[in-house]
């Protein structure tokens, strides 16, 4: 065995690392040099190699569809040197720049020749000013923007398909629309977002009694919940849905043998989707053009998202994502979400945590409301899993139908193993025609935005001549928004609460 001998030299740990840095990968000469074009499958392929090694903006500007005009120098030679830190090997960053909309050589003769040129530039650690000496290159046509909007004229728009109104599954979600499920904690959010899928999937009705309009595949996203309480809880709803297989005996040397159909439902368990990871979004993509669901539900948003839920600034970018999503694969979107804390009695969009931006987003949208939860912690040592029978009240809310009535929902679950579920459906008594609430629900809303425009209490008077309502309107708004708690009477007239 050899001896360690102390030599009295001191290392830094950085520059061991320095040393021990693989040496770069040698290029061929730019005359043998042929740069492959691939796929965009191949381009995910070596960037989850990467995965989590890559800057997000790095990442970002890869998956970009357009190019600012005039940066193309500036960020091509940010992406070089971020990919090369980062332990992309030359040859994969070659391909994965003369892939993007950032190479500003496309097209050319000497498109590889300059390519090459540049990358022994980063290997050489040059530090140029980016396009320093170089010719202008001919820009790149945008795939999708490059030539400005895409403007449809008034045969264009009427005659799409796409555009038709109608039911995804009646009177619950709208055809191919966007949209949140929330509600208090433990509201079971997650489980009815379950059985709409399984609904859509299947075509049997939602809740056991509202009819699917449309089915297909569903694309079932989720962060929170084991495999196993996604089996436990698919395997109640099959059976409660008659979607269990059966097995009968004419007589007695006779079976016959009806197995459970294979439904088109997929999921992504637990493998920590975020909706920020430019990599995440693009395989997301590609599973949805090979999948074509009619429905994609995220579940929940708080796990999938690391920004600030208050800031539109950070909330926008994934908003306008879902959105290309719904219009580019003609796909219904669920994002399951959370209320705030609290148990402050405003409408159920206005209780939704983070920025208001979130409730203008939705096209639909469930709020969801425990009104009688059992005793203790919804757990049976006898029985683990079971859900008693808990009361809820959810509130429907669609921008091209307006608000619906409340739903009264009793549910209730068997534990681990057993195949009991079942929902009570009970609308409620007072109920208003669809065009009654949504009237009334946008006087309110007017009504709140005067008040936000003005700290002192304002009368009766003031809030019918200031939002252009009858003062029957008016007063009727002011009547629903007394009972909410949002505002409240006092001797100089009505104020928020």
């Amino acid at each position: 065995m050899g001896r360690i001998v102390d030599s009295g030299v001191k290392y830094f740990v950085s520059s061991l690392e320095e040393r021990l840095k693989p040496r770069p990968q040698e290029l061929p000469d730019n005359s043998q040099l042929q740069i492959p074009e691939v796929s965009r499958q191949e381009v995910l392929s070596i960037l989850t190699r990467y995965h989590g090694k890559i800057p997000r903006k790095a990442l970002t500007l890869l998956f970009s569809t357009s190019a600012t005009q005039g940066k193309r120098s500036d960020i091509l030679w940010y992406i070089e040197h971020a990919l090369h830190d980062a332990g992309v090997s030359p040859s994969e960053i070659l391909v994965l720049v003369k892939s993007s909309v950032w190479n500003k050589y496309h097209g050319r003769a000497d498109e590889d020749h300059r390519l090459l040129t540049e990358m022994k530039k980063v290997l050489e650690n040059k530090f140029q000013e980016p396009g320093e000496g170089e010719e202008v290159a001919t820009e790149r046509e945008e795939p999708r923007f490059g030539n400005g909007f895409n403007i449809e004229n008034y045969g264009d728009v009427l005659g799409k398909i796409a555009t038709q109104p109608g039911w995804l599954v009646e009177g619950f979600w709208t055809k191919r629309s966007h949209g949140i499920v929330a509600g208090e904690p433990k509201s079971l959010k997650s489980i009815l977002t379950t059985d709409l899928a399984l609904s859509i999937a299947s075509g049997k009705p939602f809740l056991g009694q509202f009819s699917v309009k449309e089915t297909g595949p569903v694309l079932i996203v989720q962060n929170e919940n084991a495999d196993w309480i996604m089996k436990d809880r698919m395997e109640k709803m099959i059976v409660s849905k008659g979607l269990g297989g059966e097995i009968k005996s004419d007589d007695p040397d006779t079976l016959t043998i009806a197995f459970p159909p294979q439904l088109p439902i997929y999921f992504i368990n637990q493998q920590g989707y975020q909706f920020n990871d430019p990599i995440h979004r693009a395989l997301l993509e590609e599973a949805i053009k090979k999948i074509k669901p009619v429905l994609v539900i995220f579940d929940p948003l708080y796990l999938m998202f690391d920004g600030d839920v208050n800031s539109a600034k950070d909330l926008n970018p994934v908003l306008n994502w879902l959105l290309y999503l719904k219009t580019e694969y003609k796909t219904g979107v669920i994002v399951v979400h959370h209320w705030n804390k609290g148990s402050s009695p405003k409408r159920g969009g206005q209780r939704m945590l983070g920025s208001t931006t979130l409730h203008g987003w939705v096209e639909s949208a469930w709020y969801i409301e425990v009104t009688s939860r059992p005793e203790g912690d919804g757990t049976d040592d006898v029985n683990p899993g079971a859900t008693p029978p808990m009361s809820l009240v959810l509130e429907r809310e669609f921008r091209s139908a307006g608000m619906f009535p409340k739903v009264e929902l009793t549910v209730a679950m068997g534990g681990f193993n057993e195949s009991t579920y079942s929902v009570e459906v009970k609308q409620h008594s007072k109920k208003k025609t669809a065009t009654q609430s949504r009237n009334l629900g946008n006087d309110q809303d007017r009504i709140m935005e005067l008040f936000s425009l003005n700290k002192k209490p304002l009368s009766l008077r003031i809030l019918s001549e200031n939002t252009g309502l009858s003062k029957r309107r008016a007063n009727e708004a002011i009547k629903a928004l007394l009972d909410s708690g949002e505002i409240r009477e006092t001797s100089n007239g009505f104020e928020v609460v």
